[in-house]
């Protein structure tokens, strides 16, 4: 029974589980796990900041948001000690301010978060053979397990370096970026499953705005909004919207490029289904982009470089275009225009592959895979197999 193995989930700690903070990828993967493994009857337990919203089984709460604060804006000062109290206190109130930079093991919230995490995983962590500590971002939690024997899997990928035995990777094509960064060869324990969502929470659009084209996520020219800079040249009578983070300035350079804050919760699928077209042209090889499957929960076809998991991700002239050149994409935008896409089609076929209660079994396979290394049913020569219910 599922229900013997428990699976243990730290929040991400300079953020917390609850929508305010879906924009992370990372916080958003950690707020759907529970409720997805719940699903398929683990129990799960998980280790965040009060008022956090995890739908586990046990809510452990390891600091209240008020010393969550306290650290949060101390961390920011030890990031950059010539920020005073009150510029500090500014970039832990605004939406606006990227969360990455935040990611710095050093800092006063990470290292108490992990040092209250060590004791009560010790308090929580039955056995190796039926617990799994699932870590959901690298190495940020590993003071918090040196010097136990834990089973420790990376659950979702995305990043470099990821450092576990087990490991759980985003796409292949991250996955075999790894293998090449690290000259290593396949691992049986190297597993991909793509990032999964809560389908129901992205609405079938069928009406969007006829000359609304979006982007989500952070702004920079490594995300490719120089390029949508370039592309509104061409579409004069398009509004390009830019949503996220960041500084947006670089790129408001056209009567048509628009700024919005970034969005969370219901919104996000509110302004992805109003878009005729989400544009997802990083530059750099995506592990995953997380925005262009919301994207295609709402019907919205994606235009999108081609490389990476977009590969994946993107069914060529079917839920979007993946191009190599200005014209590839205004070629994408004219088909939009020109109503090529079935956007039933594009919300049905991203249903299938990311609905989070499909990859549940996905996830399921793993942990009991993994599990039968040290639950006595002799690892790798082991009688048994859990890739049938993959099948569903």
């Amino acid at each position: 029974m599922n229900s013997t193995i428990r699976l243990h989930i730290p929040a991400v700690p300079f953020t917390i589980t609850r929508d305010e903070y879906s924009h992370c990828a990372y916080t958003g993967k950690v707020k759907r796990f529970s409720p997805m493994m719940r699903s398929r009857g683990f129990e799960v337990y998980h280790y965040g900041i009060e008022t956090s919203e995890s739908g586990a089984s046990k809510e452990i709460q390891l600091m209240t948001k008020e010393e969550w604060s306290d650290l949060r804006i101390k961390s920011y000062q030890f990031i950059d000690p010539k920020l005073t109290l009150e510029e500090a206190t500014k970039k832990h109130n605004d939406i606006n301010e990227l969360v990455g930079p935040l990611w710095n093991l050093g800092t006063p919230l990470i290292k108490e978060f992990n040092n209250r995490l060590r004791s009560k995983l010790k308090e929580n962590y039955r056995s190796n053979k039926t617990d799994i500590v699932c870590l959901p971002l690298s190495r940020t939690h590993n003071s918090a397990l040196e010097g136990f024997k834990y089973t420790e899997i990376e659950t979702g990928i995305g990043y470099y370096p990821s450092y576990k035995e087990f490991r759980i990777f985003e796409s292949h094509s991250f996955m075999s970026e790894t293998l090449g960064k690290d000259n290593k060869q396949p691992h049986n324990y190297w597993f991909v499953i793509p990032n999964y969502f809560d389908t129901n929470e992205f609405k079938l659009s069928i009406n969007p705005n006829p000359i609304k084209i979006g982007f989500l996520g952070r702004l920079g020219y490594h995300k490719g909004c120089g390029i949508i800079v370039e592309i509104a040249k061409k579409f004069p009578n398009i509004q390009f919207i830019l949503c996220g983070g960041g500084d947006p300035t670089p790129f408001l350079k056209g009567p048509n490029i628009i700024y919005k804050s970034p969005i969370y919760g219901a919104e996000r699928s509110e302004y992805l289904g109003s878009c005729i077209a989400i544009l997802c042209l990083s530059n750099f090889l995506e592990p995953f982009c997380g925005v262009s499957i919301e994207a295609q929960l709402c019907g919205t076809p994606v235009i999108s470089s081609d490389h990476g998991a977009l590969v994946d991700n993107v069914e060529q002239f079917k839920t979007g275009l993946r191009g190599h050149t200005l014209a590839d994409y205004c070629y994408g935008i004219q088909m939009v225009l020109d109503g090529k896409f079935d956007r039933n089609y594009i919300r049905e076929r991203a249903v299938k592959l990311f609905d989070m209660y499909n990859l549940a079994y996905n996830y399921e396979y793993v942990f009991k895979t993994v599990l039968n290394i040290y639950n006595g049913r002799d690892g790798w020569n082991s009688p048994d197999t859990h890739i049938v219910p993959l099948l569903k």
